[in-house]
């Protein structure tokens, strides 16, 4: 994306190379680096935000049993950005347009036991992040959050016994396929991740109508090219987890079932206790049900 932005703009904008996390602002606070001005664009999951907004944050990266990646950026392309960007007020940041990184549905769990029923969650160690981990934890399950470089380690030293990370494809890269025994697949957990793109509105007043408009389709463009690639790294993974030995299915219809319904449960409360929470997730609900009624699912 980089390179083709600086082709488009004929040289004029040149972006430095990607910093990872914590090479430039800590680790999950990106959206305090824009605002103080220290980074000029970044892209991160609005539910790390939590601390700042509350839990509706969570709504705008995924919900359980929520919708499809297609009617995610969809929704977000309408009423989701408004939202967003009510939300985040306060806070001296622009989202580009709409504009964001898309991902396919994470795996759903891996996990050295093997997994049947709900009753299975019952004291089994979870790295998990999210609504998810709230739910595990209501099924009997300790979970923790982790960064993704200590998870390994953790389940080979019998810490933990299963993780939840990300997509196949990102699971397969750190070999998560050496410490567990499954793979359960399903979208039900995590249908979808959202990531915005945003800038700092100093540095973005100070580029020229025509760069601004360049840069909004650029990012537009590369946001979905994103979620290709990240499938295209699923359809490789997915057999790859089985060549090397781990027993890879779609995790069972009872165990997603009662994640579902335990969720369900607790946006409920959530759109009780919130006025704001309630607000985007009757959004995505209103969405979901007008856009089924026409495509069963995008």
């Amino acid at each position: 994306m980089l390179q083709s932005i600086e082709v488009s703009t004929g040289g004029r904008l040149k972006v430095t190379p990607t910093h990872g996390a914590g090479e430039v602002v800590p680790g999950l606070k990106e959206l305090d680096g824009i605002h103080e001005g220290v980074l000029d664009m970044a892209s991160t999951c609005t539910m790390y935000w939590g601390d700042r907004f509350g839990l509706a944050c969570n709504l705008f990266t995924y919900q359980i049993g929520g919708l499809s990646p297609t009617e995610q950026w969809m929704w977000s392309q309408t009423e989701g950005a408004a939202l967003l960007t009510e939300m985040c007020a306060d806070y001296n940041v622009k989202f580009i347009e709409e504009s964001a990184y898309l991902c396919p549905p994470e795996a759903f769990l891996g996990t050295k036991p093997e997994l049947k029923t709900p009753e299975d969650f019952k004291g089994l160690r979870l790295r998990t992040a999210g609504d998810d981990g709230v739910v595990f934890t209501e099924m009997g399950a300790s979970v923790c959050l982790l960064s993704p470089a200590e998870v390994y380690e953790s389940i080979m030293r019998g810490v933990l016994d299963g993780y939840q990370l990300s997509s196949p494809g990102y699971d397969y890269s750190v070999a998560m396929y050496e410490v567990v025994d499954y793979l359960y697949l399903g979208p039900s957990r995590q249908p979808c991740e959202w990531f915005p793109i945003m800038v700092n509105p100093d540095s973005w007043a100070e580029l020229p109508d025509d760069m601004k408009q360049i840069l909004i389709a650029e990012t537009h463009r590369w946001g979905y090219d994103h979620y290709l690639m990240r499938m295209q790294e699923d359809l490789v993974a997915i057999p790859a987890f089985r060549e090397k030995g781990v027993t890879v299915d779609f995790i069972p219809k009872a165990i997603e079932e009662e994640v579902v319904a335990r969720a369900m449960v607790i946006y409920a409360k959530r759109q009780a206790d919130d006025p704001f929470f309630n607000r985007v997730y009757t959004s995505i609900e209103n969405f979901k049900t007008a856009f089924r009624d026409g495509w069963t699912r995008l």
